[in-house]
């Protein structure tokens, strides 16, 4: 269909004095109704007429028809003689010009609400195949909608010529120009694709291509139908439409972009491909199709245009770029077919406002945009003496602390602090640099990692460098939305990301957790949408720290898109207490020195505990608090209205714990008591000399370091040497209670590994197993027991791995984690001297001697008291005599043969009283707890031990 808007000299009056038929058959109330109604009366059956507004002495009309049935001559021809003839009026000497279906029904709708429109509106909107009409009459807000769309005139007149076209484009165009269609033929001999980095660009291209084409005969009509934002989930309910806005306009072209539209990606684009595929094969021949995408954002293209070569000969185009004087020249021309065609002339002085040497055809358009509000200031307004930037900044309150200020102000974080004002201030040089250079010079990539433990304040500087950005002028509106990394996942995580990131347009996105993304479409959703808007949003993941690496390994996608690392560390003892101390007096509260005291201690042993939630961790401590002193308050009946302010916000000893303490009921054991348990250890005299020396060693630097003096930080590691049984683990269980008891160590933790503990069966895992057991450890003793199963038998195996890796951590927590390496005295010194730097490391060589006969009876005394039983006279001297045998083996176990010995003796005395059939009376308490000499079994020989002997034995 055709749609034509012209002129006719006259108006109701003179109709009504022209005509020479009787108006009144045809219309009761108006002339120009009559005029109307006569028209559709007797004009073809594909043609419609109407006029729709008087304007003094003129009316103003329109006409359509189906191009493929009449030409524009024979029926503009046809209703200049229905005029003159019947009515003796005659159209303007103007030439009728086209227009669109919606131009036409706007027409059609203003003479209906004139009464000049004929009454049988449904026959006149069915022959001018107004399809829009009942589309728009009948939708709601309730139907969907699968496709936006809107109509363009490309302009009879020349279009300008000084656009920063592509060469591809250019040479189009002089093919057309040469290659004039002089037959009969209407076809389209190609199809476009058209790549822009804008809709607008692309369309300033194709109206370029259009008027060629029509120019040189290929094309009948000049409207322009342009399709955008086709929506994948309603396209077959109204493909009935889409049909029709290619089908009423044979001749002409359709343009389609093949952006998705909002909230869809392009693998859901299949139906959309497949129907606009049946509407090329159908309607090739009669309409040019132009198919446009954006060069950052293809959208669904990659499904779409693989399939135009099996029915078209698709031509590709793309946006070009030209240099300033090339821009200036193109944003003229734009001005000069503007409204504001006088002011052409300031296009230099305009274009001085946008950097660089090089401009795409989208900054020009884009900048032509903003031409309008430059021009009316500058010439007619003159009301303001500064540019008006095209930046837009969101104010914050003078009166309140920069961002900047407030992340100075935050507690700790001096390494996170550096690091972010590097990134601030190398950004804002880069900032300086695009002015010179312009749009094609890349900026650095903003994109960061924030890793570390819970608590660290990762959230809380995220928040304020999206302020700081925004008062620096690297972003536009410092907005922070903070999403986790499950809140992206799943099913419909492709439109989640991209609401994400139109949200976070101008300012900051964050993702906790990062690593919960788990799908391969997120993970590529995201990689898109960072790298898209690299310009708009700064992206910054959090995490744990080890977590975070693992999960940039996955994807080399997201580690080259974020260079920019941070590491926030845990909080020390001081600064955890200097945040308690700031978060009790945000809730108004104070503390007695002695529940300080009790903060510190709490805290000093709770920050070494894996997952140590750091400032979280702090403040539910304080809630905490507040909860035990309400109970303590009210504990003796006490009027909660009576208590007094002061008392109300006092925290006392008796209020601080730590609340996972409290929780599990586990009461810690009276100080004093592991040192009194290895004081009454039996033997052991120069290890338990030792421990008193380190232990004294260590409270002498703490003075020294409280009073200022300079003091070389001591190391505590130690290594147990000595046969089994000879009590060094628990001696080491112990020792990390007293360490935890005189404050050496916060926690007293103690960890008992081996080998399967600390190497890996692959590379790379052994040195990730230490630092985890290291990290358990904090606080307290690793015990590694057999140490030098560690050493393999040839050097850079996994054992020197984790040799190397340890010697590594001792030196990291050498504050925190004592390390005990225990076993045999020989290969101890081999494994010692395996690795230079563990002999430097290790502070004290405790060696436990084989214990004496005597300690041996004392030990098996000891033992039998726990195990609520008594030994004979006969029996000791059994054992004695046992004893004294087995010493003289190496190796014989010490402690543990002592043990050995009385549990089978108790075996052996439990046998002997089952077998003698007692009856209850005759079971004395002296009976069931007698070890006699009977019951002790004299050990088994080795058969290693034993002579072998040759011959027959008699």
């Amino acid at each position: 269909m055709r749609y034509y808007h012209f002129t006719i000299v006259a108006n109701n009056e003179v109709i009504g004095q022209n005509a020479t038929i009787r108006l009144k058959d045809y219309n009761f109330d108006s002339n120009i109704g009559a005029l109307n109604a006569y028209m559709l009366k007797h004009l073809s059956n594909d043609i419609t007429f109407c006029a729709y507004r008087e304007e003094g002495e003129t009316l103003c009309a329109g006409f359509s028809f189906d191009e493929t049935k009449d030409t524009y001559e024979a029926v503009y021809n046809q209703i200049v003689e229905m005029l003159t003839d019947p009515f003796h009026i005659s159209p303007a000497k103007q030439e009728p010009y086209e227009i669109t279906m919606h131009d036409y029904m706007d027409d059609y709708l203003e003479g209906r609400r004139r009464d000049y429109a004929v009454t049988g509106y449904g026959r006149f909107v069915d022959i001018s195949r107004m399809w829009i009409y009942d589309y728009y009459r009948n939708r709601t807000d309730k139907d969907p909608v699968c496709f936006d769309f809107q109509e363009k005139i490309i302009p009879a007149e020349p279009l300008a010529k000084t656009g920063i076209y592509d060469k591809s484009l250019r040479r189009e165009i002089e093919n057309i120009r040469k290659n004039v269609n002089h037959s009969d033929f209407h076809g389209n001999l190609v199809h476009y694709v058209l790549s822009a980095r804008s809709i607008e660009a692309a369309m300033d291209m194709t109206g370029h291509l259009m008027q060629a084409l029509f120019e040189a005969k290929r094309l009948r009509g000049r409207r322009l139908e342009v399709v955008t934002g086709l929506k994948c989930d309603h396209i077959m309910l109204q493909r009935d439409y889409l049909e029709k806005i290619v089908e009423y306009n044979r001749g002409g072209a359709v343009i389609f972009d093949l952006t998705e539209s909002f909230g869809s990606k392009p693998e859901q684009y299949v139906m959309v491909c497949e129907t606009l595929e049946e509407l090329l094969k159908k309607y090739r021949n009669d309409c040019l199709f132009v198919f446009t995408y954006n060069m950052n954002q293809p959208g669904f293209s990659h499904l779409m245009l693989p399939r135009l070569n099996k029915y078209v000969i698709p031509l590709s185009m793309k946006e070009g770029s030209g240099n300033r004087k090339a821009a200036v020249s193109y944003m003229k021309s734009l001005i000069a077919s503007s409204e504001y065609a006088e002011y052409a002339d300031q296009a230099k002085e305009y274009m001085q406002r946008y950097p660089g040497d090089v401009f795409s055809q989208t900054d020009v358009l884009a900048a032509f945009d903003r031409f309008g509000p430059w021009c009316l200031n500058k010439n007619i307004l003159k009301a303001y003496d500064q540019e008006v930037s095209d930046t837009f900044m969101l104010e914050h309150d003078e009166n309140e602390a920069s961002a900047m200020e407030k992340l100075e102000s935050l507690i700790g974080l001096g390494i996170v602090k550096d690091q972010v004002k590097m990134l601030i201030d190398s950004a804002t040089v880069e900032k300086e640099r695009k002015k010179y250079l312009g749009a094609e010079y890349q900026e650095l990539c903003l994109h960061m990692i924030f890793a570390g433990n819970p608590g660290t304040a990762k959230t809380t500087v995220a928040r304020l460098l999206a302020g700081v950005t925004k008062e620096k002028g690297l972003t536009k509106s410092g907005i922070f939305v903070a999403k986790s990394a499950l809140d992206l996942d799943g099913m419909f995580c492709v439109p989640l990301i991209r609401d994400a990131f139109v949200a976070a347009k101008g300012g900051v996105l964050f993702i906790d957790e990062a690593y919960s993304m788990k799908s391969e479409a997120a993970i590529t959703t995201l990689i898109q949408e960072m790298e898209n808007h690299r310009d708009e949003v700064i992206v910054i993941l959090a995490g744990y720290t080890q977590r975070m690496k693992d999960f940039l390994d996955l994807n080399e996608g997201l580690k080259s898109r974020i260079p920019n690392w941070i590491d926030f560390p845990d909080y020390s003892t001081d600064e955890l207490v200097e945040i308690f101390q700031l978060m009790m007096k945000e809730r108004g509260f104070t503390a007695t020195d002695e529940a300080l005291k009790a903060a510190r201690y709490a805290l000093d042993k709770a920050r070494l505990v894996e997952d140590f939630g750091n400032g979280r961790y702090v403040r539910n401590m304080i809630e905490y608090a507040m909860k035990k002193q309400s109970v303590r308050l009210l504990a003796d009946g006490t009027e909660a209205g009576t208590i007094g302010r002061e008392k109300l916000f006092l925290f006392e000893e008796a209020d601080i714990s730590v609340p996972e303490m409290d929780g599990h009921h586990t009461e810690e054991r009276k100080k004093g008591t592991a040192q009194k348990e290895l004081d009454e250890m039996v033997g052991l005299c120069e290890v338990k000399n030792v421990i008193r020396k380190a232990i004294a060693k260590f409270k002498v630097n703490k003075i020294c370091m409280d009073k200022g003096i300079r003091k070389e930080r001591a190391s505590l590691h130690m290594a147990f040497t000595g046969n089994p049984g000879t009590a060094k683990t628990t001696v080491a269980r112990k020792l990390a209670e007293i360490l935890k008891d005189e404050e050496v160590l916060p926690t007293g933790a103690f960890a008992e590994l081996g080998r399967a503990d600390l190497v890996s069966d692959h590379v790379g895992g052994t040195a990730k197993m230490i630092v985890k057991r290291f990290k358990e450890a904090q606080g307290g003793v690793l015990f590694i027991d057999e140490a030098y199963s560690l050493c393999d038998y040839h050097e850079g195996s996994f054992g020197d791995e984790a040799i190397t890796t340890i010697v590594q951590q001792m030196e990291n927590h050498r504050d925190d984690v004592i390390v005990i390496f225990a076993g045999y005295p020989e290969p101890m010194k081999k494994f010692v001297e395996r690795n230079p730097g563990m002999t430097s490391r290790i502070a004290f060589q405790v060696h436990f001697d084989d214990y004496s006969l005597e300690e041996l009876c004392q030990i098996t005394t000891l033992m039998a008291t726990e195990k609520g039983i008594v030994l004979s006279d006969e029996a000791m001297e059994k054992l004695r005599g046992i004893y004294k045998k087995a010493m003289q083996k190496e190796d014989y176990g010490n402690g543990r043969f002592v043990r050995k010995i009385l549990e089978e003796a108790e075996m052996n005395m439990s046998q002997r009283l089952i077998a003698l059939d007692l009856d209850d009376e005759s079971i004395t308490e002296q009976l069931v707890t007698t070890v006699e000499a009977c019951d002790i079994s004299e050990p088994k020989e080795d058969k290693k031990d034993v002579t072998s002997r040759f011959g027959f034995a008699v």
